[in-house]
């Protein structure tokens, strides 16, 4: 399964040093604060959102199943309960073990994938990691391997917010390390940018609201609960709904509306004419993080043994996004830009690009085409030529 990655950005931490002259100061230095142990918490993480849209058209039963503590967010990602562990909010470190195992499988493809009660390291330093033990069976058994609490992505750290002595770090950028790598059967490479990380630690374990407690507003039989249905109304009114929906990473892909094109006829000395097939970029991702497609084409040949070179062969390229009847994602403007036109003599002998779009501005659908100009040279014999040209996107 190949994977196109966009760009990632990496937090830098730099720290200052103030040289000067010093006073001294006599006096009691106040006692640096213990760390705390850990009773409650959570941490959510999905892996990756586009392997978890893979896994679930696969025939598992089901395709991703959540045993012993975990379970499954609104968006797809994984709930994972504190287990123990210490944090120091003044120093914002922590290590902190969650509870839970989560199970990729996927049968068809060969693959079962168990990763559980995952280990959050924060050094304070703008620098962690992400320790999990790792189960892969594949291939019908031929693969194994085991992992325990191995580093399956380092983490890029940022401050914890601190509330009444807990602690929560939001949005840690997550790279996979080459264990992980492995242990997720080489789907994706190390140095893969994974879903971000979100965490809370507590020295109190989590409450749960209390059934009959008449100040809890969940109580059915609170006589002051406004959805208590034995409630007397006026007749009048309003309901709410809230509706979530959870939109996982697609792929980018590319599709062309056929695989050959006729070239006018043309003797030597003139130019052989036509367009190219319309191709169509879809970027599903999710990230936004931009592409590029570019062409190449082998020399021309006949069977004769005739031979006009590649770089005869020139583009004039158009670019335009598809349009839809949906209206765009609030705060997203889709753009293509097209790529320069190539005369013949200095055409696509080497790798040039049809059609573009910069990170920020890739997400939907794009059409690009091209005119083709082929330069017959006054020497060429005269039969029928062919060549390939390859179109890749990256």
């Amino acid at each position: 399964m190949g994977t196109i990655n966009g760009p990632h950005r990496v937090g830098l931490w730099a720290g200052a040093l103030a040289l000067g002259a010093a006073t001294v100061l006599t006096g009691a230095s106040p006692a640096a604060a213990a760390p705390v142990d850990v009773a409650g918490g959570s941490l959510d993480w999905g892996f990756k959102a586009s392997f978890r849209a893979y896994v679930s058209t696969g025939n598992g039963t089901p395709p991703i199943a959540t045993t012993d503590g975990a379970s499954r967010n609104a968006d797809g990602t994984f709930d994972f309960p504190a287990a123990s562990g210490t944090y120091d909010a003044s120093a914002g470190t922590a290590t902190v073990k969650y509870k839970g195992t989560v199970v990729f499988s996927y049968p068809a493809h060969m693959f079962e994938i168990t990763l559980a009660d995952p280990t959050l390291v924060v050094n304070g330093d703008g620098t962690g990691s992400l320790l999990a033990d790792v189960d892969l069976v594949a291939n019908n058994g031929t693969t194994e391997q085991h992992l325990d609490q191995a580093e399956v992505a380092t983490l890029v750290t940022t401050a914890p917010t601190v509330t009444d002595g807990d602690v929560s770090f939001a949005g840690l950028g997550a790279t996979l390390t080459a264990n992980g790598a492995g242990a997720f059967a080489g789907f994706y490479s190390a140095g893969t940018a994974l879903d971000p990380v979100n965490a809370t630690a507590s020295d109190e374990a989590t409450d749960p609201a209390d059934p009959t407690d008449p100040t809890d507003p969940t109580d059915p039989t609170d006589p002051t609960d406004p959805t208590d249905p034995t409630e007397p109304g006026t007749g009048n009114g309003s309901a709410a709904q809230t509706i979530k929906a959870a939109v996982a990473g697609g792929a980018l892909t590319l599709t062309s509306a056929g695989s050959a094109v006729s070239l006018s006829a043309a003797t030597p000395g003139q130019t052989a004419t036509g367009a190219l097939n319309a191709v169509t970029v879809s970027d599903l991702r999710g990230t936004n993080a931009g592409w590029d497609l570019v062409g190449q084409v082998t020399d021309f040949t006949s069977a004769g043994g005739g031979n006009i070179p590649a770089a005869n062969l020139g583009w004039e390229p158009t670019a335009a996004v598809t349009t839809s009847t949906l209206k765009a994602a609030g705060g997203v403007t889709n753009a293509v830009s097209a790529g320069d036109p190539v005369a013949p003599g200095t055409g696509l002998g080497t790798s040039r690009t049809l059609c573009s779009a910069e990170t920020g501005g890739s997400l939907g659908s794009s059409t690009c085409g091209a005119t083709l100009n082929l330069g017959v040279p006054e020497s060429s014999a005269a039969g029928e030529y062919s060549a390939v040209l390859t179109l890749t996107l990256a």
